[in-house]
């Protein structure tokens, strides 16, 4: 059921603030963000560092809500981030910083509540600070796609060098 209000709640707030010209403009940089949060999710499969818990009905495990979220729920929450981005440089900090500890706080209120559970080394800790790298690239990506992409090859990597994959587990 908690799926459902939250989906529901994101789909107002697109409703009510977002315009459809602008986020016609940001739709590469969903695409960007859906292509890297599916590759984490299917290197990752059999040895994950964080996976949504379904507390509600057994329908509701990792890879439903997980598709939600990445489909629906982002793609609103990137789209408003990217409409309202300031322009000055202390905004943009101040607007970035804001977003990490809103996303932050409702991981970690959903770990909270036993709906996210960490594992393999990753906390709240490594969330927010790849929030802060997943905000500023989310940014980057919309103004300088092709560096962008360039970046995120040795970030990935450095990433996955701190948080291996054993290769037994690899599909």
């Amino acid at each position: 059921m908690y799926l459902i209000f939250v989906v529901v709640v994101w789909l107002i707030f697109a409703a009510l603030f977002l315009d459809r010209k602008k986020a016609y403009q940001a739709y590469p940089t969903v695409q960007y963000f859906i292509i890297f949060n599916l590759v984490y999710n299917f290197l990752y499969y059999k040895h994950p560092l964080w996976e949504y818990q379904g507390i509600t009905t057994p329908i509701l495990n990792h890879t439903f809500i997980e598709l939600t979220f990445t489909f629906i729920i982002l793609p609103i929450a990137i789209l408003v981030y990217l409409q309202y981005f300031p322009s000055s440089i202390v905004h943009k900090a101040v607007y970035i910083g804001l977003w990490v500890v809103f996303f932050s706080f409702i991981e970690l209120l959903f770990f909270k509540m036993e709906m996210f559970e960490y594992s393999n080394g990753w906390s709240v800790r490594h969330s927010a600070w790849f929030n802060i790298l997943m905000f500023s690239m989310i940014r980057l990506h919309h103004k300088k796609p092709i560096l962008t992409i360039i970046l995120s090859v040795p970030i990935t990597i450095v990433l996955i060098s701190m948080f291996p994959i054993p290769l037994e587990k690899l599909k």
